[in-house]
């Protein structure tokens, strides 16, 4: 839902710069933004007036007969913003004094008709609009990915062949971005270079975060071509909320009194994290003015928080009903109140540094470490402080067949996780112990290298206790960047046999006076037998399922029979199930 917003007179605040669709393009490749209305008066003052545009200066830039620009920030937005409002006061003073009629459609789109009839190479978005392009419609190199270099040539000259060039754009005003990937090469200067050749009155801007710059190319682009350097920063708590009432008055929807914008803005950041602009604002209001049409809105209203799955319920709630682990259910209260106090800071624009919330889970089969790092993404994403994204992986994810697959292997891991939860399953498959596995040390030294790198994701190693601290003491990096670990021990015959009644509440079943005995006698015999092989929660697990197998075998000749389990059900579950474990496995073949 894409909310437009016309200010009815000049703003306090700047108005929203919607990327827009050019015909035969998606978004990310090739748009346009559309001017905002207002004098050049009018737009320097709001412009001037916004905090996130503090450090730009405006008349220095103005006295310039044509803008380029290098702008500095992490936020695409507000970069984008900034180009659109710096090229409409530039048009606007240029344009002052100008009789010529300023008509708002100029040509055609871009992949339509062409706008000149006597210049077939001009291809011409809008005027009175900045058009946004992404490098890697300039240069393919950008886009190649790892195996790139399995394409033919012969198809690599016919992508090239099928990109525009800068010098096609009949357009005053351009922005190169990309939310990621390079931003510059030698090719893209060289596009540049031409551009400026044909019309050196264009505006350019070329949009850099801090891990796109390449400080050889923007020397290159300062030096020969004038280019100034722009920082771009984030609009504060007191903007977005003049921004909100501004922009719910220009939509004439009223608020009550007693409304807590900052609780509302805050709601709606750490739900929309990477994704939020300002034109957020703008569609919540629209969709809870639509749900309460005729009040005004409350806090309550406007709050927007993830919603549960309504089949799996609350996440902290099963976390809490979850049988015994009452050490790991305080440590992680703790980690999600600090995930929380932390995401507050930062989103009212405190300076924070990320605190390290990955963890290691050492126990046995069974004791619910899988079920545990499931619940975590589903209680961060719930609380409003995580993706809810659960990735798990073994050793056959995270290790490649080659030396130097694996590192990308894991890099599209951390994608796929990104703000979640990376679940690393019998991680002491990782383990070196011969000192000769250089695959696992490959797979070991790039998951350290994301895990910095990328300390939003929350990675959860799971192995048994034997294998816990070896693989700690594996990789220098690697203990230092886990929080903590969390033991998970072995569970007794008494929270066995809760587990079990877990599952036969879950389906609806019920137990018969002497069931529990036979029970406790099962669990106490096979933890005996199996010891450390004991599969604690998956052997209450596999008894139900047996002994709900005997009692469909009753069902067949009882059909009316209640949902209950008798003991001698369970007990010919009991018998079968430890004469399946006396039986020698089932070979094939001769």
């Amino acid at each position: 839902m894409q909310t437009n917003l016309f200010f009815r007179s000049s703003p306090a605040v700047c108005q929203p710069t919607p990327l827009r669709i050019l015909q035969g393009h998606s978004k990310n490749k090739l748009a346009y933004c559309d001017f905002p209305p207002g004098s050049a008066e009018e737009l320097t003052q709001t412009f001037c007036a916004a905090p996130q545009y503090a450090n730009v200066e405006t008349g220095k830039l103005l006295e310039e007969d044509s803008l380029r620009v290098l702008l500095f920030g992490t936020d695409s937005y507000y970069l984008r913003q900034a180009a659109v409002y710096l090229s409409a006061i530039h048009s606007k003073h240029a344009e002052a004094g100008s009789e010529e009629e300023d008509d708002f459609w100029c040509g055609c789109r871009f992949g339509g008709e062409l706008a000149d009839a006597e210049d077939a190479s001009c291809i011409s978005p809008i005027r009175n609009s900045l058009t946004v392009i992404s490098p890697a419609l300039l240069d393919p190199e950008i886009s190649m990915d790892i195996q790139s270099s399995a394409i033919p040539s012969a198809m690599m000259e016919l992508k090239k062949m099928d990109l525009p060039h800068l010098s096609q754009l009949d357009t005053t005003d351009i922005l190169i971005a990309s939310e990621s990937g390079a931003i510059l090469t030698n090719t893209i200067l060289e596009e540049i270079e031409a551009l400026f050749e044909k019309d050196s009155s264009v505006n350019i801007f070329i949009a850099v975060k801090p891990e796109q710059a390449d400080p050889e190319l923007l020397e290159e682009l300062r030096f020969t071509y004038g280019f100034q350097d722009c920082p771009i920063g984030h609009a504060d708590m007191a903007y977005l909320q003049k921004f909100l009432k501004e922009t719910a008055d220009q939509l004439l929807i009223p608020l009550d009194a007693s409304i807590d914008t900052e609780q509302v803005i805050l709601s709606l950041r750490s739900y929309r994290k990477d994704h939020f602009t300002e034109m957020d604002l703008g569609t919540l209001l629209l969709h809870s003015a639509k749900a309460y049409p005729d009040k005004p809105l409350t806090t309550a209203d406007l709050s927007f928080l993830p919603k549960q799955n309504a089949a799996k319920g609350d996440a902290l709630e099963e976390l809490n009903r979850m049988i015994g682990l009452k050490p790991i259910k305080e440590a992680l209260q703790r980690l999600l109140a600090s995930a929380i106090l932390e995401d507050r800071h930062r989103l009212k624009g405190m300076d924070v540094t990320p605190s390290c919330r990955n963890m290691a889970f050492s126990g046995s089969p069974g004791t619910g470490k899988s079920v545990t790092a499931r619940l975590i993404a589903r209680i961060m994403r719930e609380k409003g402080c995580g993706s809810g994204r659960f990735v798990e992986a073994g050793r056959e994810q995270l290790i490649g067949s080659y030396l130097g697959q694996t590192s990308p292997m894991i890099a599209k891991l951390f994608q796929q996780a990104r703000g979640g939860v990376l679940f690393i399953d019998e991680a002491g498959a990782l383990l070196n112990g011969s000192h000769q596995d250089i695959y696992a040390t490959e797979a070991v030294n790039a998951l350290v290298r994301h895990m910095e790198l990328e300390p939003e994701t929350i990675v959860i190693f799971a192995t048994y206790p034997t294998e816990m601290q070896e693989l700690l003491h594996s990789n220098p990096g690697l203990s230092s960047r886990i929080a903590q670990v969390l033991d998970f021990p072995d569970y007794d015959e008494a929270e066995l046999l809760q587990i079990f009644h877990s599952f036969v509440q879950k389906e609806c079943f019920d137990t018969a006076k002497g069931c529990n005995d036979v029970c406790l006698s099962y669990f106490r015999r096979l933890k005996a037998e199996k010891k450390e092989h004991f599969g604690n929660g998956r052997e209450a697990r596999r008894l139900f399922q047996a002994a709900k197998e005997e009692f469909s075998l009753y069902m067949l000749t009882h059909p009316d029979a209640e949902m209950i389990l008798t003991p001698p059900m369970v007990q010919a579950a009991v018998d079968r199930l430890l004469s399946q474990e006396k039986q020698e496995p089932i070979r094939i073949g001769f």
